[in-house]
């Protein structure tokens, strides 16, 4: 019977010393970041100072806190830029227990506002929904990339399978499995409750599976399904006050709509085109709720006027490009859908702002990214952005040993054919 060799795997070292050579689309990625930080915290102090001032007798209050997690934040990025993703991969199930710990943890502190989304440590306050949704985008790669190539259960190929088998394969190992732990993690924020992280927790393993095509057709139908089962769910949903109040705001009539999408909507209208002019936004001044958090982009709109809001909105979307770039060149198919998971993070939270704040969806709380107030949600940004670099950096060293070795092998291949080998049976 023949034996199959497993190949000596590398030693996994927690902390690289060289993660790999940069690329040039990493190198403009990283520009682009560095391009939506410095904006962000433009807007941040411009939307907050007077906030600051009249609440906290401190103009500088917010930005203050912004940077300060900014220098946190940067430091996880560059641990994380050369942590191995191997070591990640390890940690991910009891990083999934923690994570629901501190879930179930947060369900017995002080209520703020009606919900229980924050958990203070040594003197720090937390919001574990952040955690939960890197976590969930580590773990649903790990199960999504242990799942056998697609290649060799294809009914097309020459070694045929049972259709059966192949279904278990598509059905229960792609899509279920890396499914299940959404369930603790949905049932824990239903109870805080918060179905904005509900909903961008389940957008994000949803987007993981459907680009990294984890059970193929199978899990565009499952999305399908889903998205007509919520809008079920939307319809009788009389019982849960605390949705029934946000859908009864969302609504054209200016006399029914919630305080803070009214304000919004005169925000964008009086900027324009070219906007008031930086700084000089009227809404801000305690009329717009939320100006420096969930609503800050309507400061951009009044501020900056409908260009501003483009270039905002084309920053992003180079940024996103660039990251998407990166996850499909990645080293293998765990970086891939964990950088799909990351990018997908970003992309669903400034739809959902952007959304939100122009009356599109339900006002629910959703920040922009990097330019939102929030430390937990900056600094874990920042780490994730740390994989993000560790990801484009192996994938370049894994594109150069590709080539090398086809060098090597065309140069094999085109030695000529006169060409002597000696063997120690020739007498020689």
């Amino acid at each position: 019977m023949a034996t199959i060799r497993r190949k000596k795997s590398e030693p996994i070292t927690i902390v690289q010393k060289d993660p790999g050579p940069w690329p040039h689309v990493l190198i403009n990625w990283l520009a682009t970041l560095a391009v939506i930080i410095v904006f962000g915290l433009i807007m941040l102090f411009s939307a907050s100072y007077t906030t600051g001032y009249l609440r906290m007798g401190d103009s500088f209050y917010y930005i203050e806190s912004q940077m300060f997690c900014l220098g946190l934040g940067l430091g996880a990025m560059l641990l994380f830029s050369r942590i191995d993703h191997r070591f990640l991969r390890r940690l991910v199930w009891p990083g999934y227990l923690l994570c629901i710990l501190m879930l179930i943890a947060v369900l017995f502190s002080a209520p703020l506002n009606g919900c229980r989304r924050w958990l203070r440590v040594a003197g720090v306050t937390v919001q574990v929904s952040e955690i939960a949704k890197f976590e969930m985008i580590l773990l649903t790669a790990h199960l999504a990339a242990k799942a056998p190539h697609l290649e060799k259960l294809d009914p097309s190929s020459p070694r045929r399978i049972p259709v059966r088998k192949w279904l278990y394969q598509r059905i229960v190992r792609e899509l279920v499995i890396p499914l299940l732990p959404l369930v603790p993690v949905v049932g824990l924020l239903v109870l805080e409750p918060h179905m904005s992280g509900i909903v961008l927790t389940t957008a994000i393993v949803g987007t993981i599976l459907m680009l990294g095509g984890s059970g193929g057709v199978i899990t565009w139908a499952c999305a399908g399904l889903g998205a007509s089962l919520l809008q079920t769910l939307l319809g009788h949903i009389d019982s849960i006050p605390y949705l029934q109040s946000r859908l009864d705001g969302w609504t054209h009539d200016l006399t029914k709509m919630t305080d803070q999408t009214l304000q919004s909507l005169y925000a964008i209208g009086s900027g324009g085109v070219t906007g008031l002019g930086l700084g000089n936004s009227i809404e801000k001044q305690l009329w717009l709720p939320e100006s420096t958090n969930d609503f800050i982009f309507s400061v951009v709109c009044e501020e900056l006027g409908f260009v501003g809001a483009v270039v905002v909105i084309l920053l992003f979307v180079l940024f996103l490009v660039q990251g998407l770039w990166m996850a499909f060149h990645a080293e293998n198919r765990y970086c891939t859908l964990v950088g799909i998971g990351i990018m997908a993070q970003i992309a669903w939270q400034v739809f959902c702002n952007i959304a939100v704040v122009t009356n599109t969806l339900p006002n629910t709380g959703i920040s922009l990214p990097f330019f939102s107030s929030g430390g937990t949600s900056l600094i874990l940004l920042l780490a994730e952005m740390g994989v993000m670099i560790n990801i484009g950096r192996g994938g370049e060293r894994a594109r150069l040993e590709r080539e090398n070795r086809r060098a090597l092998r065309e140069q094999q291949e085109k030695r000529p054919d006169n060409t002597i080998v000696l063997r120690p049976d020739m007498g020689l």
